[in-house]
């Protein structure tokens, strides 16, 4: 974040300026954001100071650099998947962790009978943390190192579809990294060689 931050600052402190100067741009407006602008330079030093706390506390524990193994996982989604995932016997597989998440869709029923339902509501899942994977899933969407399955279904389908199933994939790959232990390999669906 360190480096975007800085150069959004910059950008962001020249642009007053320049508003400052123009003859078309109300005083008002300027002087709004001249005020806005320390507001927004607090925000993000704090934002970067509670990542920054966030990650030290993370990297203390077992498989916080395991969940950064995988495309697209930056520190604050391998610090979530390192609580919701401490004990991965809680789901009984990677799909009922992506239907708790709002991946997937549920299932249901009883005596021998499942019938697999919708796609939670929003409502009804964990909405944060379906929101990290989704954010997950355009990182890899936007990758220059795709794999060829997410490349031949961006090809296919609406890119709001490919983002949940990149999303869906990912969650049950992280659970599965958490249950055995193992980094993220390029045997997984969603890497590509580089």
């Amino acid at each position: 974040m360190g480096k975007s931050v800085n150069a959004f600052l910059a950008k962001a402190g020249s642009l007053i300026v320049e508003l400052k100067e123009r003859a078309d741009v109300s005083p008002f407006i300027v002087s709004e954001l001249n005020a806005l602008f320390p507001k927004v330079k607090e925000a993000m030093a704090k934002i970067k100071e509670l990542e920054t706390n966030i990650e030290s506390i993370a990297k203390t524990l077992k498989h916080y650099d395991l969940f950064q193994s995988a495309p697209g996982v930056g520190p604050i989604t391998a610090a979530t998947m390192l609580v919701l995932l401490c004990n991965p016997e809680v789901f009984k597989n990677g799909r009922e962790f992506a239907a708790y998440i709002g991946l997937a869709p549920k299932s249901s029923g009883s005596g021998g009978k499942n019938f697999v339902t919708h796609i939670p509501k929003k409502y009804e899942c964990n909405n944060e943390v379906r929101t990290l994977l989704v954010q997950c899933a355009h990182a890899i969407c936007r990758s220059k190192h795709k794999s060829d399955w997410v490349s031949s279904i961006l090809a296919r389908k609406p890119k709001k579809v490919v983002i949940i199933a990149v999303a869906n994939k990912l969650a049950r790959q992280l659970w599965i990294m958490a249950k055995k232990g193992e980094k993220f390999e390029r045997r997984f669906i969603l890497a590509a060689a580089q």
